[in-house]
């Protein structure tokens, strides 16, 4: 499935965009992420290039049908037997038409404004990667999905990444990276493009690379986007553990890289197994391991009233919100640890 190229940057007053979608069995998603995409940019200067992994669900009878009724828009279908994001993000980008690539995701739903105002930023400004707040949604109605998506958009869970903590300041400022960003194809040619040996934090290594380059990388807070969030703890955990191995990775790269929320979980992991380890030869270890888990779990319960009484989140959701914080802990703290010994699978 594939249309025209996009026409030539010369031949229009405006910049021409190619938005890039990595996605694999996202059904559920894709066709509201396509529909919202769809009126973001003039379509004599707009692609979308969907990069699949071979499917095994409805996903690329949604794309067909949204194709249908979207006749008017240039629209790309690139394989991807590997099924990895940065060979998906390199693919798509490759087949690219646009002048300005926009990076989105089938799990993210832009709002009306998000690419125009992101091209808008990066050519009026002097940033070279320009993104939007994420604001976390549950990826179903139940209890644990509205937790988890409390969760993942509280400093508690996932630190201080500016782009999922939402509201803030400053309508713009500079940051160390941003989720899904707009920049000219020239710099992914520039940076070798990303990096497909890292199978997450692709993102993170490509901003890093270009603000080595001395490039700013801006969040800008005049729009946004929706992101789903896993719906279940399983899920969560496999999520999780997946980013923490491969930071460690791109780490292991990147020894600058590193950030002082890159260091709390694995602190705190590390310090449970060292307590636990010399609670064989010491009662008093035991102790010291209970001290920091019952902190552990009232401040997490803090955090967790604090989020759910904001959110109007009912008292379910608020109960489930400190297992959900240490889940997220546990297993990317615990898997980044590994990570710095073994290669991540």
């Amino acid at each position: 499935m594939e249309s025209t190229a996009v026409p030539s940057a010369r031949m229009l007053s405006r910049p021409t965009v190619s938005v890039i979608i990595p996605c694999y069995n996202e059904e559920r998603f894709i066709g509201k992420t396509l529909n919202n995409l769809a009126t973001q940019y003039p379509c004599e200067a707009y692609e979308i290039i969907i990069v699949d992994g071979d499917s095994e669900d409805d996903t690329r009878e949604v794309i067909n049908d949204f194709q249908r009724a979207h006749p008017e828009l240039f629209i790309k279908l690139v394989r991807n037997p590997q099924r990895s994001i940065p060979k998906a993000l390199n693919l798509g980008i490759g087949a690219a038409s646009g002048e300005v690539i926009a990076r989105m995701d089938a799990h993210a739903v832009p709002s009306a404004g998000y690419i125009r105002q992101c091209v808008s930023v990066l050519i009026d400004g002097d940033a070279e990667v320009v993104g939007m707040p994420c604001l976390v949604q549950p990826g179903s109605d139940s209890a644990m999905a509205h937790a988890i998506a409390l969760a993942v958009s509280h400093p508690f869970g996932i630190g201080d990444a500016r782009y999922r903590l939402g509201a803030g300041r400053a309508l713009q400022e500079a940051v160390d990276t941003v989720a899904f960003a707009c920049f000219r194809k020239s710099l992914w040619s520039r940076l070798g493009g990303y990096d497909e040996t890292l199978l997450t934090n692709e993102d993170y290594d490509f901003n890093y690379r270009a603000r080595l380059r001395g490039d700013r990388v801006v969040l800008n807070r005049s729009e946004h986007c929706d992101y789903f969030a896993r719906d279940t703890l399983s899920k969560l955990i496999a999520q999780y553990r997946r980013y923490g191995g491969w930071k460690a990775r791109m780490i292991k790269q990147h020894p600058r890289s590193v950030r002082v929320r890159h260091a709390i979980a694995p602190m705190f992991v590390a310090s449970i197994v060292v307590l636990a380890a010399l609670g064989m030869w010491s009662s008093v270890a035991w102790l010291l391991l209970a001290a920091a888990l019952g902190f552990y779990f009232i401040a997490a319960a803090g955090f967790a009233f604090q989020a759910a009484r904001k959110s109007n989140a009912g008292v379910g959701v608020m109960s489930l919100m400190p297992f959900v914080f240490f889940a997220i802990h546990l297993s990317w703290g615990g898997s980044f640890l590994l990570g710095l010994i073994r290669q991540p699978r």
